[in-house]
Parts: C-alpha cells; sequence; structure tokens
C-alpha cells in the first residue's frame, strides 16, 4: 500500500453530455431523400395508370349503369374504349382484333360467341336480342382484361 504525505484534490466525476442527433450522419440524409424520391415517384406512376385506365372505367360503368340493348350499341361502347388505347387502322377485322387481346383459355370460351356474333349483327334487330347479354357479359370481361393494352401488345400493334 502506498501512503501519501499530502492528500490529493479530486474533483467530482462530470458525466459526458448526451450525444446529440442533430445533425444527423450523411446515411440518413441519403436514406430521406431516397424515400422522397420513391414516394413521389409512386405517386406519379399511380396518377398515371389511374389517368390511363379513365377510358376503360367510363365504359364499365355505362355498361353497369346503362346498359346498352342492341349488339351495335356494345359494339360501339367497346369501339370507343378501344380508340383510346389503339388506332383505328389496327381494329379493322374487329372480331379477330377482339379474340385476339384476351388469354387463350378466354379465347377458347368466347370464340363460339363471336363467331355467332359476327353474323347476328347482320340479322334484324329481333334476331339480335338472343344475343344481347351475352355480349354484354363479354363486354365486361373483355374491357377488365384487354384494356389498357400492355406495351408488348401496343409494339405488336404498332408493328402490323
Amino acid at each position: 500500500m502506498i501512503l501519501l504525505d499530502k492528500p490529493i484534490e479530486m474533483n467530482d466525476i462530470v458525466a459526458a453530455p448526451a450525444a446529440s442527433w442533430w445533425p444527423l450522419a450523411i446515411g440518413w440524409y441519403i436514406l430521406a431523400a431516397v424515400t422522397l424520391v420513391t414516394v413521389i415517384s409512386a405517386m406519379v406512376l399511380s396518377v398515371r395508370a389511374y389517368r390511363k385506365r379513365r377510358p376503360r372505367r367510363l365504359a364499365l360503368r355505362q355498361l353497369r349503369q346503362q346498359p346498352p340493348e342492341t349488339l351495335s350499341a356494345i359494339t360501339l361502347l367497346l369501339k370507343q374504349a378501344t380508340l383510346a388505347y389503339v388506332p383505328h387502322h389496327n381494329t379493322l377485322n374487329w372480331w379477330d382484333f377482339l379474340s385476339e387481346q384476351l388469354s387463350s383459355r378466354q379465347r377458347r370460351r368466347y370464340q363460339p360467341l363471336l363467331a355467332s356474333l359476327s353474323e347476328a349483327s347482320y340479322q334484324p334487330h329481333v334476331a339480335q336480342q338472343q344475343w344481347v347479354e351475352p355480349y354484354r357479359d363479354f363486354a365486361v370481361v373483355w374491357l377488365k382484361q384487354a384494356l389498357p393494352l400492355s406495351t408488348k401488345q401496343t409494339k405488336e400493334q404498332g408493328d402490323d
């Protein structure tokens, strides 16, 4: 043991000040910037997608609220919605165009209906009535699945 001649003056122990969270490290600023850019980009893309699907939404709403009573009225509604996405010259063979936009399973399901409709559309109004309801159902399915065209389909339509 060491003996001291003079007492040593000791000071009180002072704790270090608490670490401040401000200013932030550079990594936090980068994370905030990346998050902000991601959120803004997602919002812009969502608004664009919403606006792009407007013709489809309007056609579906019209089919639900004021269902067309004739084959020609349903065809007109489908053509109006389609022309918002596809140039007219790509839809000249209308019944084939409708079929091409469906998946292979849906195409097999609706091919007999489309073949019948292409002939029934030239029949008298009374003979067309049996096809109105199935065509209306097809129109709803087609609008939901085919429009808007995917980027790949749009390029294929442009190449033709």
